[in-house]
């Protein structure tokens, strides 16, 4: 099976919330793409469903609110994100956090 990811991944260390169908709890953003992230995390989730994000950037005040994300795959203490409903000024925060992180 080959990569199917469209955007490039970025390692990065952002902590990160999260609320997984009816599960809320908080972890750690390792990797991160425009349209997708890897979360660490010790809160169990289920193997499929959806999520809502609040990553915090670092040297940001405000979380960037990923409204919904699938689950695409999940382990005992990690999950991968598809990030599907965000706003406009969220996808644009991601992109210039990646180009700075990429520039650093």
């Amino acid at each position: 099976m080959g990569e199917q990811r469209q955007a490039p991944r970025h390692h990065v260390d952002c902590s990160v919330t999260f609320v997984v169908e009816d599960i809320s709890g908080s972890g750690t953003v390792f990797n991160l793409s425009e349209e997708g992230c890897a979360i660490e995390t010790t809160v169990p989730v289920p193997p499929t469903g959806y999520a809502s994000l609040f990553i915090t950037i670092p040297g940001d005040s405000d979380p960037v609110v990923i409204d919904l994300a699938r689950l695409r795959w999940v382990t005992r203490s990690e999950f991968g994100c598809e990030f599907r409903i965000m706003s406009q000024a969220a996808r644009k925060r991601v992109q210039r956090y990646l180009v700075m992180d990429r520039a650093a």
